[in-house]
């Protein structure tokens, strides 16, 4: 059984237990000095490198998983991990099964209909990623050149905006894509930012390379989601108050660039 299946049983137990009673509580006083740690709820759809659970430690790691990791020390929090499909997550908290999502979740005016966000965790959208000897320093550069992407994926869009329908190239799988940059068959390709620096951080390739500094032609915030309610409210608040305090600490990049992203995606 894989990780995520066994993670995916275990968090399926939680979410029984925890329809029995709100998802914010205060945990068991287990030291017996009166203190007792509150236990909050996310869910997260074990999506790497965003929010997923390390194979080896159990832990839940990735760009918002350590972030939220740090928030939740400061805080006095105890973290519990409900594990869904991404598309079911929104009605995980929905439904009081989760206080709220911490995921690589884009903001966007359709989700702010029912969910309340945070403050931005991050920014992120595409990456460019070109051959490690490309002078391409922004979009501009790959107009009329041979561009690649991801089938079915929204950056086609942006090929088709630079260069003609026959010097695009789609690929099944992102690691297609980055070999055929590597090759030389494609002046320029698109894919999402953090997946791919996640990709070259786990296996460095020093035939390609991302274009930084680049403004995203998709840009996007990044944000915890939470209920609209008074209780989760509080709870929003206490969490963007960690998040400033976060900011403000050599921790907060140096968790971003561990997972292969830079001072491009931080947010005030």
């Amino acid at each position: 059984m894989t990780m995520k299946k066994k993670f995916s049983l275990i968090a399926a137990v939680a979410v029984s237990a925890l329809a029995l009673s709100a998802c914010s509580s205060a945990a068991p006083d287990a030291q017996g000095d009166g203190e007792s740690a509150r236990t909050v709820t996310i869910v997260t759809s074990n999506d790497a490198p965003f929010s997923f659970v390390d194979e080896a430690s159990g832990d839940l790691t990735g760009i918002d998983g350590e972030m939220l990791g740090a928030m939740a020390e400061s805080l006095g929090w105890e973290i519990e991990v409900v594990v869904t499909d991404f598309a079911t997550m929104p009605q995980t908290v929905l439904s009081k099964k989760a206080d709220f999502i911490a995921d690589g979740l884009y903001v966007t005016d359709s989700r702010k209909e029912t969910l309340a966000f945070s403050d931005t965790w991050y920014v992120q959208g595409e990456g460019m990623l070109v051959p490690a000897n490309s002078t391409f320093t922004s979009r501009d550069d790959a107009k009329g050149k041979t561009v690649g992407v991801m089938t079915g994926t929204t950056h086609l869009e942006i090929a088709q905006e630079l260069t003609t329908e026959a010097n695009i190239k789609q690929y099944d799988s992102q690691a297609n894509l980055i070999q055929a940059i590597a090759n030389g068959q494609v002046d320029a390709g698109f894919t999402d930012q953090a997946v791919v620096a996640w990709s070259l951080v786990q296996n460095p390739n020093d035939k390609v390379k991302l274009v930084t500094p680049y403004d995203p032609y998709f840009p996007g915030t990044i944000a915890a989601a939470f209920r609209k309610d008074a209780e989760s409210d509080a709870l929003r608040e206490e969490l963007n108050g960690a998040l400033a305090e976060l900011k403000a600490t050599p921790k907060y990049l140096e968790i971003l660039e561990k997972y292969g992203l830079n001072e491009d995606n931080t947010a005030e």
